[in-house]
């Protein structure tokens, strides 16, 4: 996902059709849950297949959004003029109450080859990775010296020791503006003020980013995520893409391993004694078939109560079984006493998470 911006100041998610989190056609268009604000209670993204074009029906987001390959044209020429430096040149044709009508863009300055979008995509995020893996040493020394930083670290009972230790680390502005190039500092500005978790993806490194924008001390991830909801931006998540799951490389897991959806959960996990090397976080509800080593044999799949959380549950657990794997799962009770896992740990300690304990201790 790229934000870019029209010559009208019009803000512009570019997305790849692979960050559609289970679209669905319906009657012409298709609905998926929005990546944007992370909901996972509706599919409130709507997109037009035929123009690309979107936008979120969520109140507090309502977010415009342009899907790169199905509308490879548009896309590049914004993604073109935003790597320049200067604003997108589209002009997109629009109704009054913000419903698509097949935009149309009139290129300003026609070249006579230009490379496809999928390649400036590319560019993009290799270099988005790439900047963002350099710095990673500078990340965690920020995380060690932000007040905020820990303190929200505290507030989700995840000590500083298992988030360094899981890489863990913190984009400041300051870091951002130290950078020496102009566009690595506009490449990175979505990521400033976020806590920084790397990703294992299949070939190369992923991250996702946690805003910590507006959150103040005592409030928890709740209230900020109400707080985020309100003001529309900033999102709560990005990725990079391709992103990858929050875990040892690939090599190093376990034969039997735990899955959770996120990456506070598997910190909690950690901060309660399981092993670095058997818990996984996909950072999400998806998991590539070819994302998991040969070693691995059974896995226990505990992901999150809600419908997002127990339709992947299924999913996964058939795609699992297809390649031969032996496949639990530990179902969240919906007992009062937190969402995740995560949220079971901050209000409960271990007993919160005793449901996976038990199905723990009964597989392994």
């Amino acid at each position: 996902m790229i934000t870019v911006f029209t010559r009208r100041g019009k803000r512009i998610e570019i997305l790849s059709q692979s960050e559609l989190r289970y679209p669905r056609l319906t009657g012409s268009r298709v609905r998926a849950f929005c990546p944007i604000h992370g909901s996972d209670h509706q599919r409130s993204l709507s997109i037009d297949p035929a123009s690309g074009w979107g936008y979120c029906f969520n109140a507090a987001c309502q977010a415009k959004v342009l899907i790169a390959e199905w509308n490879p044209g548009a896309a590049h020429q914004l993604l073109v003029a935003n790597a320049s430096g200067g604003r997108g040149q589209a002009i997109d044709q629009e109704g009054p109450t913000g419903s698509q009508t097949s935009p149309r863009f009139r290129w300003l300055s026609q070249p006579e080859e230009r490379p496809s979008t999928v390649s400036v995509l590319s560019r993009w995020q290799e270099e988005e990775r790439r900047i963002l893996q350099a710095l990673e040493p500078t990340m965690q020394a920020a995380l060690k010296s932000s007040s905020q930083g820990r303190a929200y670290l505290r507030e989700r009972a995840i000590p500083l020791e298992i988030a360094l230790t899981g890489g863990v680390g913190l984009l400041t502005p300051t870091i951002i503006t130290r950078l020496t190039r102009s566009k690595q500092r506009r490449l990175l500005q979505r990521w400033s003020g976020r806590l920084i978790f790397p990703l294992q993806a299949e070939t190369t490194r992923g991250y996702i980013g946690r805003t910590l924008a507006g959150w103040q001390h005592g409030m928890d991830e709740n209230a900020h995520k109400q707080l985020l909801e309100r003001l529309g931006r900033p999102q709560r998540w990005i990725k990079t893409n391709p992103a990858g799951c929050f875990s040892l490389p690939r090599e190093q897991l376990a034969p039997q391993l735990i899955v959770v959806e996120g990456t506070f959960d598997r910190l909690a996990l950690l901060a309660a004694g399981f092993r670095a090397n058997e818990v996984v976080a996909l950072a999400g509800t998806a998991l590539p078939l070819s994302w998991l080593p040969a070693q691995v044999r059974s896995v226990l799949l505990a992901l999150d109560g809600d419908e997002g959380g127990r339709e992947a549950a299924a999913r996964l657990s058939a795609q699992l079984r297809e390649q031969g794997r032996s496949v639990s799962c530990c179902l969240m009770p919906l007992d009062g006493q937190g969402k995740d896992w995560n949220e079971r740990w901050r209000l409960s300690g271990r007993a919160g998470l005793q449901p996976l304990l038990d199905s723990y201790r009964r597989l392994y």
